[in-house]
């Protein structure tokens, strides 16, 4: 028992007074006569007893009388050990899209918002963030509307990366009591290394989550066979579980152009084709409804007006193989004897081939660096016989240059599946092929990114920046790499990634970049609307084409239209789907040393009963007038 003025408790000294005015207090006896006294002996001598157990009563009943009122004074109180102790809580709420799950009518992160606002104390401190946004100490009538107000976050935070960032928001003292607390329903995306957190700070679990686990999402789109005619727009549908036949619609903007159903599919997802016309601008999206998630119900995307790639070939040889490959639908290709018949229209260019060429004079090869400067892709051809060091001066530039000719037949055996160039290209590894081969190569000097090699080791192509080598001629009585099937893929991959083409759609939260040919004049800056909403991207002019980049704006999905630009565009955001399938971690995932509790409410009845303090002072006041109500009863009885 603690007292609040234990000052008072030296009042008890008093006690003293009545103990020594009892002990002394001496009664005066009249004498007076009486004939006879022997009865009167019994009488008296009965009647001295009484007397003595009534004041030694009387005198315990004063005294407890005076302990009680001293001690209520003093206001006597119990309390937890740790109830004087400064206490710093920290709340972590999850809301990110799988928070959009019902459960009782209301999603997730509607009812922890509500449980909060009933169970945290008005007058109570603490410190309360989200995926995206934070408050540090405040109160809840501080917050109770932005708490209300909460938006989602596409963004989700690892364990690792909430308990570290939690931990921040504490008070680096030993002797504070710390509590963070983390209310999700715990998605397997957020599954992390364990992190370690200091004795004083106690990790509270609060797991919340759907009963119903269904959710069906439009995954992906993408565009499955192109030609002059009309496009195959593949929509990849995804759920969690059996679903039956579900409308999904197609929009070009608000305009409803094509309508059909999608069923589930055990084994992948579930796939819904529709055809598109050819070569006509298409502002799309495509919809469904369900009761799960909302975020994942409709996926943008844009289908641009198509700007050819221009492919410039330069040399004197034969290039069959490059008529083949290149002036199709998406392609722009011409072939020049020398550069000087195309130097000035080589900043137009967007990959320049140098097929090979028996000579490079300084002057072009300050050309070449001025290309790739500004932007532009070259691939480096060697003839049978060349120039080293005329070479090497473009190379040197590059931390590059060719060495020996190695004139003994090597085949082609190793493919860098890693390698940028062929990320999208191969669905598999191949390991048995006809490997192709050459007679005789160059050796390469330098630091480069292997793509193909030689069994050797040593490249037969290699990249560095935005420049391609090969290391040996391509020429038929050299080498057989023409009429092998990897060169179709290799080279049409350079011309593919000598632009950055406008994708279908684009996802949010990710460094994303596209090519368009604008040439902006000093006053004309791009800017993308949608709606009230416009924003200017980073840009830059490459060369006779703009790049743009698309980072951390936008942040909200949609349909956004180019505006200032010539040639009408759009482009399409969308949020990643990571969180569609409602996979949830095990409590076998969480730290070791942690609680789980899945009550708001009594984690914040237990908090507040460890700084709960028990007053005593009304107990002993009753104490004191039953101890009145004893003297009186005293009083009256022992007469």
């Amino acid at each position: 028992m603690l007292f609040k003025y234990p000052q008072l408790l030296w009042s008890l000294w008093l006690l003293l007074i009545p103990i020594l005015i009892h002990l002394l207090q001496l009664r005066r006896f009249k004498p007076t006569p009486f004939t006879n006294v022997r009865l009167l002996q019994r009488v008296q001598a009965k009647s001295q007893k009484s007397q003595t157990l009534k004041r030694w009563l009387l005198l315990l009943t004063r005294m407890a009388l005076f302990t009680a009122l001293i001690i209520a004074f003093a206001q006597p109180f119990i309390a937890n050990p740790t109830a004087f102790k400064e206490q710093e809580i920290t709340i972590y709420l999850d809301n990110s899209f799988s928070m959009q799950a019902r459960q009782d009518n209301n999603s997730l992160l509607e009812n922890a918002v509500q449980d909060l606002i009933t169970a945290i104390p008005e007058d109570v401190s603490f410190s309360l963030f989200t995926n995206d946004s934070e408050f540090r100490e405040v109160t809840l009538g501080e917050i109770r509307n932005s708490m209300l107000q909460l938006p989602y976050a596409s963004n989700q935070l690892t364990l690792r990366e909430i308990i570290l960032k939690g931990q921040t928001f504490f008070n680096q003292r030993e002797d504070i009591l710390k509590k963070l607390i983390l209310i999700s329903d715990f998605q397997k995306s957020m599954e992390s290394d364990s992190v370690t957190v200091s004795e004083e700070t106690e990790l509270i679990y609060v797991p919340i989550r759907s009963e119903e686990l269904r959710n069906i999402a439009i995954d992906s789109a993408y565009i499955k066979t192109t030609s002059a005619s009309d496009n195959e727009l593949v929509i990849k549908v995804s759920a969690n579980t059996e679903f039956g036949s579900t409308p999904v619609s197609l929009y070009n903007r608000s305009d409803l152009i094509a309508k059909s159903a999608v069923t589930y599919s055990p084994s992948e997802s579930s796939e819904l084709v529709f055809s598109l016309p050819g070569r006509q601008f298409i502002e799309g999206v495509v919809s469904l409804s369900d009761t799960g998630l909302e975020y994942d119900n409709e996926l943008y995307f844009t289908i641009n007006t198509r700007e050819k790639i221009k492919v410039l070939a330069v040399g004197e040889s034969e290039s069959v193989f490059l008529n083949r490959l290149f002036g199709d639908d998406l392609t722009e290709f011409r072939n020049i004897r020398s550069l000087d018949q195309g130097i000035a229209s080589l900043n137009e260019q967007d990959l320049v081939i140098l097929n090979q060429v028996p000579r490079l004079p300084p002057a072009m090869t300050e050309s070449l660096r001025e290309f790739i400067k500004e932007g532009g892709s070259l691939l480096l051809i060697p003839p049978v016989n060349m120039n080293i060091s005329e070479f090497n001066l473009l190379l040197n530039s590059y931390g590059l240059s060719f060495g020996n000719k190695n004139e003994t037949s090597v085949e082609i055996t190793g493919i860098n599946y890693a390698h940028p160039l062929y990320s999208d290209v191969f669905e598999e590894r191949v390991d048995n092929f006809d490997y192709p081969k050459v007679q005789e190569h160059y050796r390469l000097n330098g630091r480069w990114s292997d793509i193909l090699r030689y069994a050797n080791e040593q490249p037969f192509l290699a990249s560095r920046d935005n420049l391609y080598v090969f290391t040996a001629s391509l020429d038929p009585g050299n080498s057989n790499f023409t009429s092998s099937p990897l060169v179709v893929p290799t080279l049409y991959a350079m011309a593919i990634r000598s632009r950055s083409l406008p994708e279908l759609y684009y996802l949010l939260g990710e460094n994303n970049s596209v090519d368009i040919s604008e040439v902006l004049e000093e006053d004309r800056i791009l800017s993308l609307k949608k709606e009230e909403l416009e924003f200017i991207p980073r840009q830059q002019l490459i060369g006779e084409k703009t790049r743009l980049w698309f980072e951390e704006i936008p942040t909200e999905p949609g349909i956004y239209s180019l505006e200032n630009a010539q040639t009408k565009r759009s482009f399409s955001f969308n949020h990643k789907r990571t969180e569609s399938q409602l996979n949830y971690l095990n409590s076998e995932s969480f730290n070791a040393a942690a609680k789980v509790n899945n009550s708001i409410s009594e984690i914040f009845q237990e908090i507040e009963s460890m700084s709960s303090v028990t007053s005593l002072w009304k107990w002993f006041v009753i104490l004191a007038l039953l101890f009145i109500l004893a003297e009186v009863i005293i009083q009256k009885a022992l007469k």
